[in-house]
């Protein structure tokens, strides 16, 4: 693509001859993009969660198939995005929130260093995950295998879980609750180094892996 000036800035331009075929080419109404963002982001996440099946990349509204293999697949809550609840803008949003999540996690761990947490499972956001898998999370949760689809369900559970579990423990051998949960969504304000706490407890603790819907993993001390 080259760069092109127009009178509202700059714009990258390309010839579609020339334009990659495992690219997928979204009409943004009124080129709009910030307007489209959550829809777009929303479809791209389902897609390579593997909740959009086949289907190609649009900015139409998933389908009811797709948002039931969503939550099923995340093991939401049953009266969680039923109904009426399944409007689409409130399930842009919980799928947003829940890679969030993920990104916020990564990034308490050191492996995800944005500008901001967007909610797109991007390459970046991928690759982070695949990185967690492999430097953290197949030495401390049992059965978690980095051969896993993007996002799978039992390594989402994991990260965030470990991410809790690691604070609870910080809490107890402080003996003081100033750690605070906000540090989860704040993680660029908090001085915890999670990394080092597992450096130093990895020999002694671990954690199994379970589904969303089961609550959270177990952490075990062994004395």
């Amino acid at each position: 693509a080259k760069l092109k000036e127009t009178p509202y800035g700059s714009l990258l331009v390309t010839s579609l001859a020339q334009f990659r075929s495992d690219f997928t080419i979204v009409q943004i109404p009124d080129g709009n993009l910030e307007s489209a963002k959550p829809q777009l982001f929303t479809n791209i996440n389902l897609l390579r969660m593997g909740c959009s099946g086949r289907s190609g990349l649009t900015l139409e509204e998933p389908s009811d198939t797709t948002k039931d293999r969503f939550i099923s697949t995340y093991f939401l809550p049953d009266n969680h995005l039923t109904g009426a609840e399944k409007a689409s803008s409130l399930f842009n949003d919980t799928v947003l929130e829940l890679v969030k999540l993920v990104q916020v996690s990564l990034h308490i761990f050191g492996y995800y260093k944005p500008s901001s947490f967007d909610g797109l499972l991007c390459d970046f956001t991928v690759e982070a995950l695949r990185l967690w898998v492999n430097e953290i999370g197949e030495q401390l949760v049992e059965g978690l295998d980095s051969m896993e689809r993007t996002a799978d369900p039992s390594t989402v559970a994991s990260l965030l879980s470990l991410v809790l579990a690691v604070r609870n423990r910080l809490v107890g051998l402080s003996g003081s609750t100033n750690v605070q949960y906000r540090s989860c969504c704040s993680s660029y304000q908090t001085n915890i180094h999670i990394p080092n706490f597992l450096a130093g407890h990895s020999e002694r603790s671990f954690l199994t892996s379970s589904p969303l819907h089961s609550g959270p993993c177990h952490i075990y001390h062994h004395e």
